[in-house]
């Protein structure tokens, strides 16, 4: 039977908001509940790093920094204040928790641990008794929604992606344990019941670095750090993408156009200046992104690439920050390669850089993928 220590139960509840399955989102108060209990979070963190006289790290001020831009281009084009200040804040406190743990890293991963055990589990049942979907919602731009306890699937790598990652992490203190395996298979088994065509290459890719022995040996960070980058700078900015068509067409049956997604694309780099936008209305931002001459596409509602979707938010401003945090990180990496969680963090960050060639990747769970590496140190000495 598995033990919780006291202090593992105290970092399991101050992580619940950062855990918000979309099933519980819709019902009834839920998002009241949510909301108050990240108020009160967030002031309960700024008082114990106050009271413990933490200093932040520099990296992490750009992290901060990063979102703050977006959210005073948002006060600025009179865009969602409430929403991007809710945002802004649970960054924080992610941020301020991850930092207040530092020392006790094997305390956070385990309540980390037990959330996705929690939620992918419950979002795997799911999967299981009612194949077609637990429930759904009308959208304009998609029609009637399939979505399971933890939404629809193409919300999937929010959560399948970090708890991968954690369960790799669990494993380098806790080689024998069951946990990290069984959790590894559920996500494999959620991925068989459904997936997107995002987290299959993402999921892929990084187990693929991961278990082949050889690209730990050449795939090192900063190779990673650039090739990611190119990469981007040859699908997104010169939409060249006929080198991927044996993937794209082959494998995933999907066309060259990414789903219109290179239109999106175009759009949002005509967009982008010094100044970003914020968070705009869905509506105000469609008019922008989904333009595709006779028509507006309504559900192009970001620009379905994480780095241009920050540019189009926070101007250059952002979009600098942001890849100066991923050489940092990557750098960071480099100097523990020799340690296995190092070379998981360095693997998880470039699969996540290639899952925002196609999608928004800011959701909170996301960013733990970024943030992480930013503690290296102390994932090294929590090894010994």
């Amino acid at each position: 039977m598995m033990k919780l220590k006291k202090d593992t139960i105290v970092a399991f509840l101050a992580l619940v908001p950062f855990f918000e399955p979309t099933y519980v989102s819709t019902l009834p108060l839920s998002g009241i509940i949510y909301d108050i209990y990240k108020i009160l979070l967030f002031i309960i963190l700024l008082f114990c790093f106050i009271l413990f006289k933490k200093r932040i790290k520099a990296s992490l001020l750009l992290v901060l920094l990063s979102e703050f831009s977006i959210f005073v281009f948002t006060i600025f084009n009179k865009g969602l204040f409430n929403y991007e200040l809710k945002n802004l804040l649970s960054l924080i406190s992610l941020v301020f928790l991850i930092h207040l743990y530092s020392e006790k890293f094997n305390t956070l991963l385990n309540a980390l641990m037990l959330h996705f055990e929690i939620c992918i589990y419950t979002n795997l049942m799911t999967l299981i008794l009612f194949p077609e979907r637990l429930f759904g919602r009308y959208v304009a731009a998609y029609g009637y929604t399939f979505e399971w306890f933890l939404g629809p699937r193409n919300s999937f790598i929010n959560w399948l992606l970090p708890g991968l990652v954690i369960a790799l992490l669990y494993r380098t203190y806790n080689r024998k344990s069951y946990r990290w395996r069984v959790l590894i298979g559920a996500i494999i088994a959620t991925q068989i019941f459904q997936t997107s065509s995002t987290l299959l290459v993402s999921s892929t890719i990084f187990l693929t670095l991961i278990l082949v022995p050889c690209l730990n040996s050449f795939f090192k960070p900063m190779i990673c750090f650039f090739v990611s980058l190119v990469v981007q700078f040859i699908i997104v900015i010169l939409n060249d993408v006929d080198f991927l068509a044996p993937i794209i067409e082959g494998v995933l049956g999907k066309d060259l156009t990414f789903t219109n997604r290179t239109m999106i694309w175009e759009n949002a780099v005509s967009n982008i200046n010094l100044k970003g936008y914020g968070v705009l209305d869905p509506i105000k931002v469609a008019s922008k992104l989904g333009n595709f001459g006779d028509y507006v596409w309504v559900g192009a509602t970001h620009a379905h690439d994480q780095l241009l979707n920050l540019a189009f938010q926070g101007g250059f401003i952002s979009l600098f920050l942001t890849i100066l945090i991923y050489f940092v990180d990557f750098k960071k990496l480099e100097i523990f390669w020799e340690s296995l969680n190092a070379r998981i963090l360095a693997f998880a960050l470039f699969s996540y850089i290639v899952s925002g060639y196609t999608e928004v990747t800011n959701n909170l769970l996301l960013q733990l993928i970024v943030i992480l590496p930013l503690f290296i140190e102390n994932l090294v000495n929590a090894e010994k």
